[in-house]
């Protein structure tokens, strides 16, 4: 297996545009071709995590956060960020990062995070707007099914747990090519009208280039008409946060207490009546207060989350408890998980690789 399959792997769970724009995700170190036999998990790149993946001969770290995340400037054994890069290049040990567009994916870190609190059968607590359109596009009713396919295959049409969706109308189409034009049907500067089928798909934004470069091939015309038109929908398939409920409700002390021994968490803060009934749990893994008022439009009885800000505390009293677990704590149960899906990849491949999660606890905050 080589570091372009890992990859491949992760643009099929969390593809890369769903991203945010300053973020840096994917291959940080290391060529596409590079062999991979064991992979280290982690949520950070340290010294001790590197020493870690020599020890116990791992080719490959794959983290949650980046290691180059802003510009460098430069690479040298003046800072630690610059050593560290060196030494993984010396070692020969890759490095690929899954970052916020983790945070944005089915079962990603939210998820993984929900899931670890009891929560049963979460959803995206902010489905991902502006990430959608529609593309139409008019076909010969012998060349439809082709065509379709040729988009499915490309990443159109997929909505929730559902592919190869479209919507077709039938109709007529009319064109009259010049003298230079080759025509599929009927002669060059002859009108012509064809029974044709518009098929409509969903599509994200960031694929319609290559979803138009995948249909174009399978369509008969030598010029394709097509539509690509903006849509306010969500998107069901990524998001931020997560939402759901737990099997029975619980006092917000129970929960607090479930909340420190599921996530490992040294200490927890909290806004709320430690009395109050807590059901419904929204969650959003690392820095996610920026979705307390959408928790709250969800009719969620608490939000966890980390990296609370003062003010947001005093927004969330009388409306909704508020527990920040920590950014480690609320991110690190995402490891098992990837764990698991590249184990289950991997072998649906045929093919034999070693996944290992670090031993060592890499947050750097800790609580007297």
């Amino acid at each position: 297996m080589k570091l372009q399959d890992i990859e491949q792997f992760f643009e099929t769970w969390a593809p890369r545009w769903t991203a945010w724009e300053r973020d840096n995700v994917g291959i940080q170190i290391g060529r596409r071709s590079h062999r991979v036999r064991r992979v280290l998990l982690a949520l950070d790149v340290t010294p001790e995590i590197i020493d870690e993946a020599i020890k116990r001969n791992a080719d490959t770290i794959v983290t949650h956060h980046p290691l180059l995340y802003r510009p460098a400037k430069s690479l040298s054994d003046g800072d630690m960020v610059g050593s560290m890069a060196l030494l993984l290049a010396e070692r020969k040990i890759a490095l690929f990062s899954a970052h916020t567009n983790l945070d944005a994916a089915p079962e990603g870190v939210s998820f993984a995070l929900a899931r670890a609190l009891g929560v049963q059968s979460p959803k995206f607590l902010a489905p991902a707007t502006d990430s959608l359109v529609k593309l139409a596009v008019f076909v010969p009713e012998s060349h439809a099914e082709k065509v379709a396919k040729a988009m499915a295959d490309a990443g159109a049409g997929i909505i929730g747990e559902y592919s190869s969706c479209s919507f077709r109308t039938n109709g007529k189409g009319t064109f009259r090519g010049s003298a230079a034009s080759r025509p599929y049907a009927g002669a060059p500067m002859d009108l012509e009208e064809v029974e044709e089928v518009r098929i409509e798909m969903l599509a994200p934004r960031a694929r319609v280039n290559s979803i138009v470069r995948a249909m174009k091939p399978a369509h008969p015309y030598e010029e394709v008409a097509y539509d690509v038109m903006t849509l306010e929908n969500t998107n069901p398939n990524f998001g931020m946060g997560a939402i759901g409920s737990l099997k029975k409700p619980v006092k917000l002390s129970s929960f607090l207490a479930l909340t420190k021994k599921a996530l490992r968490a040294e200490t927890v803060r909290y806004a709320g009546s430690l009395g109050q009934s807590i059901r419904t749990i929204a969650v959003c893994s690392g820095s996610g207060s920026d979705l307390l008022e959408v928790a709250i439009e969800a009719g969620a009885d608490v939000l966890v989350t980390a990296d609370v800000r003062y003010h947001a505390y005093h927004s969330a009293i009388g409306r909704i408890a508020l527990v920040d677990a920590g950014h480690w704590e609320t991110e690190q149960a995402i490891l098992p998980v990837i764990a698991r899906r590249l184990h289950e990849w991997s072998s649906a491949r045929d093919e034999s690789l070693d996944v290992i999660i670090t031993k060592h606890i890499t947050n750097p905050i800790h609580s007297i």
